[in-house]
């Protein structure tokens, strides 16, 4: 056998090229740890075509396991070029990290002037192994809020064969290197896997390579990425004459396995980790009692656990190995297996179309709106035209305490606005609590989400133009537009039901200050004068007004007076009827109600307070409130007018999409 192709060399050369790049990268990581640190990005995207993109797949997986805010994803340039609706947005911080060998592609350069023209705020990381390329030397229009930073890879990466193979793992290795530093240092750890590679190399050289029919290539987690990779090694080299797949061992035995016969090769990536082994041993024997232990090939473990990610290189070598060998087995050219048609080196005479935004009419208008509002006990979804009138509607219960299941919850409701609205469906969505402007951790005293990125993460998993605030606000600005505030400058929308919150609006717009915290005024401290004992909050402090304003606050007052628990909505049923006890539980409930709305006449000073929410039913409500906050105002000076809200429970989703309407509408 001959083996005197460029992507021979290129192959062998890997362990030698990683180690002589190794001081540079560590050098550069340096630079960017204090970087990465200060732009606190939302979003880290991994972006490419083909191999390039498949990088993204493994590194995604691995790195969202790391403890902190930043949610990464693998977004294919083929996919963010062709469908950028589905994912640029402008409430984010994003990291767009673009993959590319020769740096010149269609889709490299599309990706390029796309975040030009529709997203300029967001950072860029190129990783390239051509000096000379696009990536390496495009910078971010002036003027514009991003920043460029920029990592050209040693000349000996830029693949000169039809497939990259040390391009592959040589940026695979820089961007783990950046975003996942390891404990021993980068210098070191890369030493380890060049060391293990050297020892690979000369292994799969010298085994025996029998053609196959078919091959699959299976991992879980990080190494299903790998396995994607590996695949497509043998489907170029061997110019589609052998047939090949990819999967996840446990995912494998659910109907793909049909792929098998006596002609396949099954090369299973074993992981580090000892739960994750337990299916590919599984999957092992199971192939070996149905066909023979012979069909199936094993490569790893490599590294210790939880680094499946760094071992990468190591078990797609032996597949680059073997789609060489195969590849001159039948009669091809390595270097180019195509011979110049199908296929070549690099994907050329591609037409990158202009970005139009896609959700909009011929007048540039959106078309329509979706508004979801999350609330302790319900998730309410509502459809919009662009006149706000409501198309549809869907709601469904509030997961307890299940985080995974609150965010999957959201997910699906997202894609239910999509599928009745359109793909391309702006969307708003309330959530309580505070979201941190800086972090995008969520603090709620009501849902399991308290220290998590739920907003990061329902963007992440539904993609598209998603657009969050806090519920109460989204309450605010649905009455101040079109409800019972729409007459008023000011408004304070009030919401009491499970949980009690505000939020100020302004001359339609939210009023959300630097932290986004007008309007948490279930948090104020209730006045010691009312002799309500002080009991824990939700949000980590005591003698908050939820405690006693909530709907189970009045079950809370009317056990001080009875002694028993007593559900709210009976509560005031029994004091219309002239229950003495209840009575007294209704007269200390508004006492404290006027007490927040003296506060927030003197705090505000809005000309309206909308009040929503469940307790907002109860007999005479406002009439009660306005008569007491009329007797308690400074003199001289007028008190707001108490009116209850116009859109009911559907306010917090109609804000939501006034909300999205509104970003749409300052996005364009």
């Amino acid at each position: 056998m001959t083996m005197s192709y460029a992507t021979d060399h290129e192959i062998r050369q890997q362990p030698a090229v990683w180690r002589a790049f190794a001081p540079k990268l560590a050098a550069f990581c340096e630079e960017m740890s204090p970087w990465l640190a200060m732009r606190q990005h939302d979003e880290i995207w991994f972006c490419g075509a083909g191999t390039s993109a498949f990088i993204g797949d493994a590194l995604a997986v691995a790195l969202n396991a790391r403890p902190g805010p930043t949610v990464f994803r693998s977004v294919a340039s083929t996919d963010l070029v062709a469908s950028p609706q589905n994912f640029l947005r402008d409430d984010i911080k994003v990291l767009v990290v673009s993959f590319g060998r020769s740096g010149n592609s269609s889709e490299s350069i599309g990706t390029i002037e796309l975040l030009d023209s529709h997203a300029p705020s967001y950072d860029r990381l190129h990783i390239t192994c051509n000096g000379t390329s696009a990536l390496a030397t495009r910078a971010i229009p002036e003027g514009a809020n991003g920043e460029t930073k920029v990592l050209v890879l040693p000349d000996e990466t830029h693949d000169v064969g039809f497939a990259m193979t040390s391009s592959y793992t040589t940026m695979l290795l820089s961007a783990l290197s950046v975003f996942s530093a390891p404990s021993n240092g980068v210098e070191t750890r890369i030493g380890q896997v060049a060391d293990i590679a050297d020892s690979v190399i000369e292994q799969c050289y010298a085994a025996e390579a029998p053609l196959a029919e078919r091959v699959v290539f299976l991992g879980s987690g990080a190494l299903a990425g790998a396995a994607r990779e590996a695949a497509l090694k043998v489907l170029e080299l061997t110019a589609g004459q052998v047939t090949t797949m990819f999967d996840s061992p446990l995912g494998f035995r659910h109907g793909p396995k049909a792929v098998v016969n006596e002609k396949t090769h099954v090369h299973v990536f074993r992981s580090a980790h000892p739960h994750t082994a337990q299916y590919e041993r599984d999957l092992i024997a199971e192939l070996g009692e149905q066909f023979s232990p012979d069909i199936v090939t094993e490569s790893g473990p490599y590294l210790e656990s939880g680094d499946d990610a760094w071992s990468i290189p190591l078990h797609v070598i032996p597949a680059q190995i073997l789609a060489l060998r195969w590849s001159e087995m039948l009669g091809l050219q390595p270097d180019d297996p195509f011979a110049g048609r199908n296929l070549t080196r690099v994907v050329s005479g591609v037409t990158v179309y202009p970005f139009d935004l896609a959700w909009s009419d011929a007048s540039g208008q959106a078309t329509g709106f979706g508004g979801i509002d999350l609330g302790g006990t319900k998730v309410e979804a509502r459809l919009y035209d662009k006149d706000m009138q409501e198309l549809t509607r869907k709601r469904v219960a509030t997961p307890k305490g299940d985080y995974p299941a609150l965010v999957s919850t959201l997910v699906d409701v997202v894609r239910w606005l999509r599928t009745e609205g359109g793909a391309d469906l702006p969307i708003g969505i309330g959530v309580p609590g505070i979201v941190d402007p800086e972090t995008g951790q969520s603090k709620t005293a009501n849902l399991p989400a308290t220290g998590l990125s739920i907003t990061a993460e329902v963007k992440a998993k539904a993609g598209g133009q998603i657009y969050f605030a806090n519920d109460c606000k989204l309450f605010a600005l649905s009455e101040a537009i079109g409800g019972a505030g729409d007459a008023a400058r000011t408004v304070f929308g009030l919401i009491i039901g499970t949980g009690v919150g505000g939020g100020v609006v302004q001359d339609k717009a939210i009023f959300s200050g630097k932290e986004g915290l007008p309007g948490e005024v279930g948090h104020f401290a209730i006045p010691a004068t009312l002799d309500l004992p002080p009991i824990p909050c939700g949000c980590g402090a005591k003698g908050c007004y939820e405690t006693y304003l909530s709907g189970e606050g009045i079950a809370r007052i009317a056990k001080l007076e009875t002694g028993a628990l007593i559900p709210a909505r009976e509560v005031f049923e029994r004091a219309e009827a002239g229950d003495e006890a209840m009575l007294r539980v209704t007269d200390r409930w508004f006492d404290l109600l006027t007490e927040l709305l003296l506060t927030l006449n003197l705090c505000i000073d809005p000309e309206m307070v909308v009040i929503g929410g469940g307790v907002s039913e109860a007999p005479r409500l406002v009439e009660r409130a306005q008569k007491a906050i009329d007797a308690r105002v400074l003199t001289g000076t007028r008190a707001p007018t108490i009116v209850k809200a116009t859109f009911g429970d559907a306010s917090g989703a109609r804000g939501a999409a006034l909300f999205a309407a509104a970003k749409v509408r300052n996005a364009s």
